[in-house]
């Protein structure tokens, strides 16, 4: 009696059964890992990049003698600037609500603003291209195992299917040799999987340095356009002055 097999395992097996599948398939993964890398460095990486400089060169056009009076006097220009966005993306938009969480927190002190946040803790994920690229990296070494895992299903399946119609030892034997050929064409999937997930790793850390280097440069700018008071500096100004008028009423009342 001949052994048939179930839908799904006949599925597979007409999808991965040929060793030239695999090949093909792995050949997709580099291309589209690739692709990926050109594609994020084109909508999000560079627009990213071209944004952090445009406002450093802004801050950085200030009077370096009085910075702060100098931001202070063109904060309305700085706001629009750091309020807009040239490119698309959600990086952009990490950009956009990290200039909007530090101006809530930006408090006019005479000719200048004094800030009790770091420009570093109102800006968050940043990062998002490189954190992009090794999200896909783990996907792509799961892709590559998925593949494999289904060619071998579908080499097991034939081979299983070939010896069960013809018990002789040469047919099984031939059967086996074709097993070991398919099983072994398909661990290039796992191949070019691991080989894209290195590759966008690389990648990613390569920007995530270059965009840790232009958020540090403008966070810097940034604070140098304001005076920093901690809240813990707030608390102990209060401290002194509510001790001056204690002093101020201990001195009248004794008079």
């Amino acid at each position: 009696m001949a052994q048939k097999l179930d839908p799904v395992t006949n599925l597979v097996v007409m999808a991965f059964g040929s060793p030239g599948v695999a090949l093909l398939l792995a050949g997709a993964i580099l291309a589209f890992s690739a692709a990926l890398i050109v594609y994020s460095n084109v909508r999000t990486y560079k627009p990213l990049l071209v944004e952090l400089r445009e406002r450093w060169n802004l801050l950085n056009g200030l009077d370096s003698r009085a910075r702060p009076a100098s931001f202070y006097a063109r904060f309305s220009e700085a706001d629009r600037r750091f309020s807009s966005s040239a490119g698309l993306g959600q990086a952009n938009s990490a950009l956009l609500l990290g200039w909007s969480n530090y101006r809530s927190v930006l408090v006019e002190n005479g000719d200048s603003f004094v800030g009790s946040v770091r420009a570093a803790e109102a800006f968050d994920q940043l990062d998002e291209p490189a954190r992009a690229l090794e999200w896909w990296a783990n996907i792509m070494v799961a892709v590559g195992l998925v593949i494999t895992f289904l060619g071998i299903v579908a080499a097991l399946s034939e081979a299983t299917l070939a010896m069960a119609g013809s018990p002789a030892s040469g047919t099984m034997q031939a059967s086996l040799m074709g097993l070991l050929a398919i099983a072994a064409t398909k661990f290039w999937t796992s191949i070019a999987g691991v080989l894209s997930s290195i590759f966008l790793r690389l990648f990613a850390r390569s920007r995530r340095r270059a965009i840790q280097t232009a958020e540090a440069e403008l966070f810097v700018m940034l604070d140098s356009c304001l005076n920093f008071m901690p809240p813990e500096k707030v608390a102990l100004e209060q401290l002194k002055a509510l001790q001056r008028i204690e002093a101020s009423l201990a001195a009248k009342g004794g008079a």
